[in-house]
């Protein structure tokens, strides 16, 4: 049980907690230290022992300057220093009232207070370092959270008729895409979602984890997806034109009718359906492709150096002659081994040969003696005349 206090203590408690108690007392406080550096300290620290009258008047008068311009300097130094803390702290306070408004627009029904809360969290993530990876997060959230409903499949097969994906969607995506150059704790999270038909040109999303993402008919040209995971991603007929995808994880991807024209493929582990996908210029050195699926697929001066293409299905010959290959390059057992590339070397003369070695003596040719007299001419029958067979 807690034992009751004096008047005498609650009367103290009162008087501690009042403010203007404490600003009599620093007052106080600083006329103290004024009167004690202005008396003894002056005192003790003028160097007067061999001075007299008005000299050590004025020595001390001296000493009293420069302990009150140093009491001066530190009183501004402290000054700076609370009005520092103060400017933080409020610009701290303006970045939560900031994050917490934009957060209650994200969860509007409004499509343009949605938008409003987008574009406030890109701000807030471009002024402020210590909140980039809280709106990152935050960002990936509500795209995995909007992208939750299993979309309809698709009547046809052109990607032109595919409903697009969420403007406010698209939005976030632009923004994750775009968001500054920084060392990030983790990698985005985009999981499962489903973004048919988003526009990622030129964005950024390296070591972004797309696992199971739906990206069909995604216009993704020169993405950085360099790192990105993306197994068992459906990609089909994506336009993915010169995109970075060095080191990407494509394990199990649907990649049918995929544009990859140009594409940065290196190191990239490409064990995907490529059925008929656009690989011309696809630069895919030393790129695993085991179980990957490349019937139909276009690889016109594909550069597959280091590849091995030994588990690959449906390559055939053509294919392979098409591609740009090196030594490094293994094929199926089941396919003709393909034409070495060699440069080509004219064929040596004698003339040539004299160059390179002794000269040949007329008549002979590695040693071995050849007739020089011109071979007998052989007499050739005439045709028989085409008039005796004229009936």
């Amino acid at each position: 049980m807690k034992t009751p206090r004096s008047p005498v203590e609650r009367r103290l408690a009162r008087v501690l907690r009042h403010p203007g108690f404490w600003a009599r007392l620093a007052v106080l406080a600083a006329a103290g230290l004024l009167v004690l550096l202005l008396g003894p300290v002056a005192w003790w620290a003028t160097p007067a022992k061999h001075l007299h009258g008005k000299d050590k008047a004025d020595a001390r008068n001296a000493t009293r300057q420069v302990l009150l311009a140093a009491v001066g300097g530190l009183v501004l130094l402290t000054g700076a220093g609370f009005t520092a803390r103060t400017f933080f702290l409020t610009r701290r306070g303006q970045y939560t009232d900031r994050y917490t408004k934009a957060i209650a627009q994200l969860a509007s029904d409004k499509l343009t207070e949605r938008l409003g809360g987008i574009y406030a969290l890109e701000h807030l993530m471009i002024e402020s370092e210590r909140d980039h990876p809280t709106v990152v997060e935050v960002l990936a959230a509500f795209i995995r959270e909007r992208t939750l409903e299993v979309p309809e499949e698709p009547e046809t097969d052109d990607p032109s008729s595919w409903p697009p994906t969420a403007t406010d969607v698209q939005a976030a995506l632009t923004v994750l895409g775009r968001r500054p150059h920084r060392a990030e704790p983790s990698s985005i999270e985009l999981s499962g979602t489903r973004l048919r038909r988003a526009n990622l040109t030129g964005l950024r999303f390296s070591g972004a984890q797309f696992q199971n993402a739906d990206l069909r008919g995604a216009y993704m040209e020169a993405v950085d997806l360099q790192g990105a995971q993306l197994f068992r991603a459906s990609m089909q007929k994506a336009l993915l034109s010169g995109a970075h995808l060095q080191d990407a994880r494509l394990f199990d991807a649907r990649l049918a009718g995929a544009h990859l024209r140009g594409a940065r493929l290196h190191r990239a582990s490409l064990g995907a359906d490529l059925t008929g996908a656009h690989l011309s210029g696809a630069e895919l050195d030393d790129a695993l492709l085991g179980g990957a699926v490349l019937k139909g697929a276009y690889l016109g001066s594909a550069r597959l150096h280091g590849v091995d293409l030994r588990e690959t299905k449906g390559l055939t010959r053509e294919q392979v002659d098409a591609a740009e290959t090196d030594d490094r390059t293994q094929l199926p057992a089941d396919l003709p081994y393909a034409r070495p590339r060699m440069s080509v070397v004219p064929f040596p003369t004698l003339r040539s040969l004299e160059k390179l070695g002794p000269k040949i003596p007329e008549g002979t040719t590695g040693g071995v003696e050849t007739p020089t007299d011109p071979a007998p001419e052989r007499e050739v029958p005439e045709p028989p005349d085409a008039t005796e067979h004229t009936p």
